[in-house]
């Protein structure tokens, strides 16, 4: 009796590990998700019009300086003062990440000497405890394909 219990129930668990074996995968035909179109803080709503004229402008990457004008722990925070200052100075603000610390960066320089030069005159128009620092910055460039 007990072979016979064991291998109904043996033959069941066999049996029931295909248990889908009627399923065909390739009839499965899922509707395509309605997601958002993701525009981001650079380009804004004016993303579909530059994705043409980007074919004309690369941008590229090197080592420069920026200027550091804000500092928090706290994540919205940053955020107010990010749309403050780029109302206010209508220059690039980046947001950095450093745990535990969000940074606010501004411009794009070259040359040490120009960031100085943008510093003081931040400085005279009142901004105060900016410092300039070692970062990777955004070069554009017509491509001459």
């Amino acid at each position: 009796m007990k072979l016979f219990l064991f291998l109904l129930l043996f033959t069941g668990c066999l049996s029931a590990q295909d248990s889908l074996f009627w399923f065909n995968m390739n009839s499965v035909r899922d509707p395509v998700p309605k997601t958002p179109k993701i525009l981001d803080k650079i380009f804004g709503t004016s993303q579909f019009g530059l994705l043409d004229s980007l074919k004309n402008i690369r941008i590229t990457t090197q080592e420069g300086y920026r200027l550091q004008i804000f500092e928090s722990s706290s994540v919205e925070e940053t955020n107010r003062n990010q749309q403050k200052f780029e109302r206010s100075l209508k220059d690039s603000v980046y947001m950095v990440f450093e745990a535990p610390l969000y940074k606010l960066r501004l411009g794009n320089f070259v040359t040490k000497k120009e960031a100085e030069k943008q510093k003081a005159n931040l400085n005279k128009k009142g901004y105060k405890n900016i410092w300039i620092v070692r970062s990777r910055i955004e070069q554009s460039s017509k491509n001459l394909e």
